[in-house]
């Protein structure tokens, strides 16, 4: 692996007026790649002013993550790992002493001291501070033989307490990923991270998560590819396909509140 900042990747649709992730890493003069879907989208992000022209491409695909996700793998070099983001992001968090507790793992995190650890979880870090750390995590999945690294998808600090987990959902609003023969598939887009992560589980073993750091975005709201409402219909039939195509990866669990077979989960775990 280079020692150079991985390349980064936004994902981005319809929020013109509302993207974040660019503006964020603009302010830190981090080199980064947005990528819409159609030249007339384009030209929306420019007149909007929250991306810089020569930033972003239209690949001319289809509306759907997956499509995208495959250009951004084909844009890589064979063994490149390279930052994935959604266009939406708030801030990185991680905990306090992230940089000398890594032989610490797992804290000493229990029900009666949690509220005393909870702040330190919330510590805000740069988009740089964020980059380096993710870089490093790639030498201890290279180890594993991991090509993909997720994070923190919840701040519970209960379920924090190792900074390592394998093989657990990895959240699509940041990742890790290195760029194998592997490709998304283009029949799953609004649930293209829980595939994503069944897919390399399957294929190489093994994924990784660095629990110690939460990136925060404004998840399904107006704007970019909907609402968790707008994607429900689109969701359950991607679910069924799931369930058919990779039964030995993906299956349905009764959530409260959600339709039933509106939730999808890894089948396995390690």
């Amino acid at each position: 692996m280079t020692t150079d900042r991985p390349r980064v990747f936004v994902f981005t649709y319809d929020r013109y007026e509302t993207i974040t992730t660019s503006p964020m890493l603009e302010a830190e003069n981090i080199e980064h790649v947005v990528l819409c879907h159609s030249e007339e989208q384009k030209d929306h992000f420019i007149e909007a002013g929250r991306v810089r022209p020569d930033r972003i491409i239209a690949t001319g695909e289809p509306r759907g993550l997956a499509y995208n996700r495959n250009i951004a793998l084909d844009m890589m070099t064979e063994g490149e790992w390279a930052m994935f983001l959604v266009d939406d992001l708030r801030s990185v968090s991680s905990v306090d002493t992230y940089d000398t507790e890594l032989e610490a793992s797992p804290l000493p995190i229990t029900m009666e001291n949690q509220s005393e650890w909870r702040p330190r979880f919330r510590t805000k870090i740069s988009l740089e501070t964020f980059l380096e750390r993710a870089h490093k995590d790639t030498e201890h999945a290279e180890k594993m033989g991991a090509h993909l690294v997720g994070f923190c998808g919840v701040g519970n600090v209960l379920f924090r307490t190792k900074k390592w987990t394998y093989n657990t959902f990895a959240d699509g609003r940041a990742w890790m990923v290195q760029k194998t023969d592997l490709r998304f598939d283009r029949n799953v887009h609004t649930i293209d991270d829980l595939c994503w992560t069944a897919l390399n589980i399957d294929r190489f073993g093994v994924t990784v998560n660095d629990n110690w750091i939460l990136p925060d975005c404004s998840r399904y709201t107006a704007g970019g590819y909907g609402s968790i409402s707008d994607r429900l219909e689109q969701k359950m039939t991607e679910i069924d396909y799931l369930v058919r195509t990779y039964p030995h990866l993906i299956t349905t669990r009764a959530k409260k509140g959600w339709p039933e077979g509106s939730h999808a989960v890894l089948r396995r775990t390690r």
